[in-house]
């Protein structure tokens, strides 16, 4: 199923021209948010839904669990359809299950509140892929993925062999960064009715339900085309908690042990041998740092040099 020849069409909850088309055709793609006391970043997400060039229809869902800002209000001023799920009620599997067993289209976006689609062509991008039947899922790409950003040139397929060859593919823990993650990745609607998420899980409800796909043969690809950009500044404090929530999940389902104890005391040791040369180490760069900065005046006294990068460089 391609879509790139297809007339650009209109939102099914907010068109060109600020009216609701609540008689459409069946959408093409559903938007589900979890969401809880986001307003300020969401009006910035539905501003860029609004602004998507689409050949297909869409509609927006939103879970929200009990915000106390004006998330609500937000919601339905871009025409999205809400639904309540109480903070005692709520898992991260639960709030993803329910939103999609309300939806309608074919494929479902899962966004969060604090991830904001970039260009105009986002959401044509992220559907493209499920032309190939086999393709169960969609990874997007962040922009604060780093070194990652160089290999993304092509789309890139998760399939695997066998189930042994899965197996020693998720040993370990690096297999959760390169699976979809519930912050921005759409799936195939009839792919969720055969495997819903886990809503006992704690957190990587969503890595594990990829590998649950994965392990029935289907495909996933990671599209480079499709990008978004994390709107939340998470504290350390926040990135700790998150990562503590993960790994206990991934150690009660999978057995996985982070670090031992004899490592534990092996790096604490080697900590306390190294900590002398590490603030001395740390003492020279600061001195050469600031040594550079005082001299800028003198230097800047001095002819201007013409050349090569390469050897304005070496000189200064």
């Amino acid at each position: 199923m391609s879509f790139h020849n297809a007339p650009i069409g209109r939102n099914l909850h907010n068109c060109n021209d600020g009216s609701q088309d609540s008689s459409g055709p069946t959408p093409t793609l559903s938007i589900v948010i979890r969401a809880r006391n986001e307003a300020q970043s969401l009006k910035l997400v539905f501003e860029a839904l609004e602004a998507q060039r689409c050949s297909f229809s869409w509609e927006v869902i939103v879970v929200d669990n009990e915000s106390e800002d004006p998330t609500l209000q937000i919601c339905e001023s871009f025409g999205a359809r809400i639904i309540s799920l109480s903070r005692d009620e709520f898992s991260y599997g639960r709030g993803l299950n329910i939103g999609i067993g309300q939806s309608t289209a074919e494929f479902v976006l899962i966004l969060s509140a604090h991830a904001l689609p970039v260009g105009s062509h986002f959401l044509e991008s992220c559907i493209d892929p499920f032309s190939d039947p086999d393709v169960a899922a969609v990874r997007c790409l962040s922009t604060q993925d780093g070194a990652k950003l160089r290999n993304w040139y092509s789309p890139r397929d998760i399939r695997y062999e066998s189930l042994e060859d899965q197996r020693t593919a998720e040993s370990g823990r690096l297999w959760t960064k390169d699976y979809p993650a519930a912050t921005c990745c759409v799936i195939r609607r009839s792919v969720w009715e055969t495997i819903p998420f886990d809503e006992q899980l704690e957190a990587v409800e969503d890595k594990f339900w990829a590998s649950k796909v994965l392990s029935c043969g289907s495909k996933i690809r990671c599209c480079g085309e499709a990008v978004y950009h994390r709107l939340d500044r998470p504290t350390k404090r926040d990135l700790r908690r998150k990562e503590g929530r993960e790994l206990r999940e991934l150690h009660r389902v999978s057995g996985y042990i982070p670090l031992t104890w004899s490592h534990f005391a092996l790096s604490v040791g080697k900590s306390l041998i190294l900590a002398p040369s590490a603030a001395v180490r740390s003492l020279a760069e600061t001195l050469v740092k600031n040594l550079s900065l005082v001299l800028v005046p003198r230097r800047a006294r001095s002819p201007r040099h013409r050349g090569s990068l390469a050897r304005f460089d070496r000189e200064h």
